[in-house]
C-alpha cells in the first residue's frame, strides 16, 4: 500500500499520470479497512480499477504486504457480477489466468512475488467498464519496546538491489522486450484507511507516525480511526496502549464441522500467548554491528541507523568486545577483528558512526554475513549480531539461510530502517539467528527499541524448547504451530498455535494447559497457559485463529525449502491462505460474449523510490508533490466483519488542508541522470536518540559511487535531549567526568555541582566519582519514567562505583539527593 510518487509525472487531473504522458492509470482507488481486537488484525483491501480508453486492458499491481500478515480471500465484481476466487496450485492458477485471457474472459490472479510483495493482476478489462477488488488479510500483531499493541500498514515499495545470480520481484512485466508494448506506471496505493478498535481493555490508541493527522472517534466500545480525507504519505503506525499488556492468555476458535474429516478447519484452535519471566544473569558478549551503507540509505535513513548505533555502543557493558562492519556494494570493518570495549576503542567507533555515510553503492548483504560468520569466535564471548538496514534485498531467501547455518554459534537482532524496509528480510533473518526485529518508522523514538534488544542479547539462550498439553479430552490430539517453538525472551510475548483433529464429544467445559518449557545454563525453566475447551470466544466471520495457525505452519515449512512443497499447497487450499506456492484466481465465466481487441498491459507499482543505472542499482530518492494525490472519500458498503463489527462506517468530513507547497520547493535531491532538478535544500541535523523525521522531506542524498554527483560533506549528529546527553557523555568503564558538558545536562552550574561535593572535589578520581553519583541520582530522581532506556547505562555505573574506594565518611549518595 503506498504512498505512491513519481518525480517524473506531474498532475493535470485526479490521479497520477503514466511517465511522461497524459493518460491516467487505471488503478482509481485503493483503499484499507482494518479491525484490532486484542492481538489480533483483521483486513480488507478494495482496489477500484476504470479501463478509460478504447481497448481491453490487462493492470498488473505490486504492493508491500506485512511479511506476517495471512492473505486469506479474494473477491472481484466484474460486470456487476461478484466472483469469488479459489487458491489453486500457483502453475496451475497462472495457466487457467492466460487461458482465460485467450479465450477474451476477464479474470483476476493474486500471488506473493516475495514473502513481503504482493501482486494482484486484472485481466480482460473492458473498455469504459469498472472492476474492483477485495483482497481479506489477517495477522497477529506484536508488542512495542513500550509494552504497546503495534500495528503498521507498509505503504513503501522499494527497489530491491539484486546482486548477480538472484531474481528481481519488481522486474518489469514482459521484461525488456516487451517494454514498447507495457505501460509503466506508478499508482496511489492507499487513498483512504479506517481502523476500528476494539476499546475493551485499551486505554488509548495513537499514531507516533501520523499524530495529529489521525482522528479518532469512539462509539458503542469501539475507537474509530480515520485518515479518509489524505492518502498515506509514509508508513502508517498504530500503538494500541492495552491496561495489561503482559498478560498470559488463550483464545480458542470452534472449527467447522462441515469440512472434511482430515481438514485442520474442521477441529478447534487455540492460540496460545506466552509471556516468560524468569531471572537471567548478563554475560558478556561480543557484539558485530552490520550495518547497511548503500545508495538506498541516503539521507535521514543513514542518519537513523547513525543515531541507533551510537546509542548501542553507549549502552555496551563492560567485559564486551565489538565491532562494526559497513556493507553496500562491497563491505568494510572498521578493526580487523572484535576489540575490547574501552574509552580508546569506544571513542573511535562513536567518531565513526557519527559520521556514517551511504556511500557503498548497492546493496550485498549476503558478503559482510558470511565475513561475520567466518570469524574465530572468541573464548567465552557469545557472538550477537545486529543487522541495521532498510531491506532493499532481492536474494533474501539466501541471507535467511546463511544466518541460518550459523545460529548455532551466532544470534542474530535486526533493525528495519524507515519506511519501506522488507518486513520479510528483517524479520526473517532474526527468526532464523533466534533473535528478534524491531522497526523504525518516522517519529517513533530509536530509545525504547534499542534497549530492548540490547537486553534480550544478553540474556543466555533459552534452548530444548518443548511444548506439552495437559486435559486434552480422549480423541482429540494436537498439532503444534509453528513445529518449532520460537525463541523466548524474558518478559516478551510468544505466540504458538495448538490444532485439535479428531472426534470428542465436549457435553461441558475441558479446563486445559499449555506448557512451555526450556533449558536455560543449567536450570529448568517453564511457562504455563491455561485454557478452555469448546471454545467460547466471540465468533468472527472469518476463522481467524485458523488461518493465522495455518499461515504459521506453512511458515515454518517455507523455510525448510522444497522438501514440504506438496504439504505446503494441500494446507493453502484447504485453509484458504494464499503461499509462495499457490495463488488466488477468479475467472468471469458468465460473460455474455468474449472480449474482443488487442489487450493492453499495465505494470503499476506502488512505489514512492526509482532506480536508476549509475553503475550499479541505486534508488533515488524524491518527495512527492502532496498536493497532486487523488482525494478519495470512502463509501458506504457491506465489506469486511471482523469481531461482529462492520469495519465500513461513514466516511469523515474533509477537513481543510494548508495550501500544498510547490513541487520544486518538496522536491528532495534525487540521483538520476533524467532529472535535472538542482539541490537547494539544507542539512537539518537532528540529535541522537530523536525521532526520525520524515525521511522524504528534503533529505540530503548523498553521492554514490560512479556517481558524478559532487560527494556530500560528511556531518555528526548533534546530542539533544537531556537523556541522550547524559548517555552521550558516559565513559565507556561507566563513569562519567565532572564538567561544565555534565553540568549543563544536569540543568545546574558547575561551581554549584563542586560545591556540594561532601569532600573536596579537587582531584580527578573524587570528582568522577562525585559526578557519576550525581548522574545516577539524576536519573533517578528526574527521568524515572524512562527507567527502560537508562537501566543498562546505569548498571555499568553502578558497577564501576562499586569498585571505587569512598572517602571515609562521606555520603555521596544523600549530598547528589539533594541536588535534585
Amino acid at each position: 500500500w503506498a504512498c505512491l510518487r513519481s518525480p517524473r509525472s506531474r498532475m493535470t487531473e485526479a490521479g497520477l499520470l503514466v511517465v511522461g504522458k497524459k493518460i491516467s492509470v487505471p488503478l482509481k482507488d485503493a483503499s484499507v479497512r482494518a479491525h484490532i481486537s486484542g492481538y489480533l488484525v483483521g483486513l480488507e483491501s478494495t482496489l477500484k480499477y476504470t479501463n478509460e480508453g478504447g481497448d481491453p486492458i490487462e493492470v498488473v499491481f505490486r504492493f508491500p504486504l506485512e511479511e506476517s500478515f495471512a492473505v486469506v480471500g479474494l473477491e472481484a465484481v466484474l460486470g456487476g457480477r461478484k466472483i469469488k476466487a479459489e487458491i489453486r496450485e500457483k502453475e496451475e492458477a497462472r495457466q487457467m489466468y492466460d487461458d482465460a485471457i485467450a479465450s477474451g474472459s476477464s479474470a483476476a490472479l493474486a500471488e506473493e512475488k516475495t514473502g513481503d510483495i504482493f501482486s494482484v493482476s486484472l485481466g480482460n478489462l473492458p473498455p469504459k467498464a469498472d472492476a474492483e477488488l477485495h483482497l481479506k488479510m489477517v495477522g497477529e500483531l506484536p508488542i512495542d519496546a513500550e509494552g504497546a499493541v503495534r500495528f503498521a500498514l507498509p505503504s513503501v515499495l522499494k527497489p530491491r538491489y539484486t546482486p548477480s545470480g538472484s531474481t528481481d520481484p519488481l522486474e518489469k512485466v514482459g521484461g525488456a522486450d516487451a517494454r514498447d508494448q507495457v505501460q509503466q506506471a506508478s499508482a496511489p496505493a492507499v487513498f483512504s484507511f479506517q481502523l476500528e478498535v476494539a476499546s475493551s481493555g485499551v486505554s488509548s490508541v495513537t499514531s507516533p507516525t501520523h499524530g495529529e493527522e489521525v482522528q479518532t472517534e469512539t462509539k458503542g466500545g469501539v475507537i474509530h480511526l480515520s485518515l479518509c480525507d489524505k492518502p498515506l504519505q509514509k508508513d502508517l503506525v498504530v500503538l494500541v496502549h492495552r491496561k495489561q499488556p503482559h498478560e498470559p492468555w488463550a483464545m480458542v476458535e470452534n472449527g467447522d464441522e462441515s469440512v472434511e474429516k482430515d481438514s485442520m478447519m474442521q477441529g478447534p484452535v487455540v492460540m496460545l500467548n506466552f509471556f516468560p519471566e524468569f531471572s537471567s544473569s548478563r554475560a558478556a558478549c561480543e557484539f558485530v554491528f552490520v550495518v547497511d551503507r548503500s545508495g538506498s540509505m541516503g539521507g535521514a535513513f543513514i542518519k537513523s541507523a547513525s543515531e541507533t548505533l551510537v546509542l548501542f555502543l553507549k549502552s555496551i557493558p563492560p567485559g564486551c568486545h565489538f565491532n562494526i562492519i559497513g556493507f553496500g556494494s562491497s563491505y568494510q570493518s572498521l578493526f580487523p577483528e572484535s576489540v575490547p570495549y574501552n574509552q580508546k576503542n569506544l571513542d573511535k567507533a562513536v567518531q565513526h558512526a557519527e559520521h556514517l555515510q551511504a556511500d557503498l553503492g548497492g546493496t550485498e548483504l549476503l558478503a559482510p554475513l558470511k565475513y561475520v560468520f567466518k570469524q574465530k569466535a572468541l573464548s567465552g564471548l557469545p557472538r550477537q549480531v545486529f543487522v541495521l538496514t532498510d531491506g532493499s534485498v532481492s536474494n533474501t531467501n539466501a541471507c535467511i539461510e546463511e544466518v541460518k547455518r550459523n545460529a548455532g554459534s551466532a544470534r542474530c537482532f535486526t533493525f528495519g530502517i524507515g519506511s519501506g524496509a522488507s518486513t520479510a528480510l528483517v524479520k526473517g533473518l532474526a527468526r532464523a539467528g533466534n533473535g528478534t526485529s524491531e522497526f523504525i518508522q518516522s517519529g517513533e523514538r530509536l530509545q525504547p527499541k534499542v534497549i530492548r534488544s540490547l537486553k534480550q542479547a544478553l540474556q543466555p539462550s533459552v534452548t530444548d524448547l518443548k511444548i506439552s498439553f495437559t486435559g486434552i479430552p480422549s480423541g482429540l490430539s494436537v498439532t503444534q504451530a509453528p513445529t518449532q517453538p520460537p525463541t523466548v525472551f524474558n518478559g516478551e510475548k510468544t505466540v504458538m498455535y495448538a490444532i485439535l483433529k479428531g472426534q470428542a464429544q465436549l457435553f461441558s467445559p475441558v479446563d486445559c494447559i499449555a506448557t512451555l518449557k526450556g533449558q536455560m545454563l543449567d536450570k529448568l525453566v517453564e511457562f504455563s497457559v491455561p485454557f478452555q475447551l469448546p471454545g467460547t470466544s466471540p465468533t468472527f466471520s472469518l476463522p481467524i485463529l485458523h488461518h493465522l495457525a495455518a499461515k504459521s505452519l506453512i511458515k515454518g515449512w517455507e523455510e525448510e525449502g522444497h522438501s514440504k512443497k506438496t504439504d505446503i499447497i494441500k494446507l493453502s487450499i484447504s485453509a484458504s491462505v494464499v503461499s509462495s506456492h499457490t495463488a488466488f484466481i477468479a475467472i468471469d465465466e458468465e460473460q455474455n460474449k468474449p472480449i474482443q481487441g488487442a489487450m493492453k498491459t499495465w505494470d503499476i507499482k506502488a512505489d514512492m523510490l526509482e532506480l536508476d543505472s549509475i553503475g550499479f542499482s541505486s534508488a533515488c530518492f524524491a518527495a512527492p508533490p502532496p498536493g497532486a494525490m487523488l482525494r478519495s472519500r470512502a463509501k458506504k458498503s457491506g465489506g469486511f466483519r471482523f469481531g461482529g463489527l462492520n469495519l465500513l462506517g461513514k466516511a469523515k468530513k474533509k477537513s481543510k488542508a494548508p495550501p500544498p507547497r510547490s513541487y520544486e520547493a518538496m522536491a528532495a535531491p534525487v540521483l538520476c541522470s533524467s532529472l535535472d532538478r538542482a539541490s537547494s535544500d539544507s542539512d537539518d541535523e537532528e540529535g541522537l536518540g530523536a525521532s526520525l523525521e520524515m525521511e522524504c522531506e528534503s533529505a540530503p542524498m548523498p553521492a554514490l559511487s560512479r556517481s558524478k554527483a559532487a560527494p556530500s560533506k560528511p556531518t555528526k549528529a548533534k546530542p539533544s535531549g537531556t537523556l541522550t546527553s547524559i548517555i552521550s557523555l558516559q565513559q565507556a568503564e561507566g563513569s562519567w567526568k565532572l564538567d561544565e558538558a555534565l553540568a549543563q545536562a544536569l540543568g545546574k552550574k558547575l561551581k554549584e555541582l563542586e560545591s556540594a561535593c561532601p569532600v573536596k572535589c579537587d582531584d580527578s578520581g573524587t570528582r568522577t566519582i562525585w559526578a557519576t553519583t550525581l548522574a545516577l541520582e539524576f536519573l533517578k530522581a528526574k527521568l524515572s519514567s524512562q527507567e527502560d532506556e537508562w537501566e543498562l547505562i546505569a548498571m555499568k555505573a553502578e558497577m564501576w562505583l562499586s569498585q571505587q574506594t569512598l572517602p571515609a565518611g562521606a555520603d555521596f549518595k544523600a549530598a547528589a539527593k539533594k541536588c535534585f
